[in-house]
């Protein structure tokens, strides 16, 4: 089917990301049609990222109030309210890596959460948000709310 014209362009017009995750659905589907007892879709993601991101998950739940707060600081004539539901979304799950991960640099975590909004969200998004956690990535280190593990300060044995 993947060298079929017709086919693809469906797919591309059904599926925004098709080029990201065409490989990735190729291989899948070639293990599943050779060894189809041996493919459980439930362990895609493998424990480490189910669990990374049921923690993110449940923190930014847990925490929504203060990371929206923090955010609005930044919303300079921007009513929050008419913000991309998406766009706050990624603001308030980066500024909670920010805060409560931290093991990830910040800068990781705003270009993930650009290249997200970039992929997601609307065309003005990625700017957007890159202004947004970046200014409360500031404010959150002018405040000493940031502790990060610095691996590179780290010896190896």
């Amino acid at each position: 089917m993947l060298p079929d014209d017709n086919f693809i362009s469906h797919i591309e017009e059904h599926f925004n990301n098709w080029d990201d995750d065409a490989e990735m659905l190729n291989g899948l589907m070639l293990s599943f049609l050779q060894k189809p007892y041996t493919l459980n879709l439930q362990d895609m993601p493998d424990a480490e990222k189910r669990a990374f991101a049921k923690e993110l998950l449940q923190t930014v739940i847990d925490k929504q109030e203060y990371l929206t707060d923090l955010i609005k600081v930044r919303l300079k004539n921007w009513d929050p309210e008419r913000i991309a539901v998406l766009d706050m979304i990624l603001m308030q799950m980066g500024v909670c890596e920010f805060l409560y991960f931290p093991t990830i640099p910040p800068k990781v975590t705003i270009n993930e959460y650009i290249d997200l909004a970039k992929d997601y969200s609307t065309d003005q998004s990625g700017h957007f948000v890159n202004g947004i956690l970046d200014g409360v990535h500031k404010d959150l280190i002018a405040q000493n709310k940031i502790f990060k593990t610095d691996f590179k300060s780290k010896k190896a044995n």
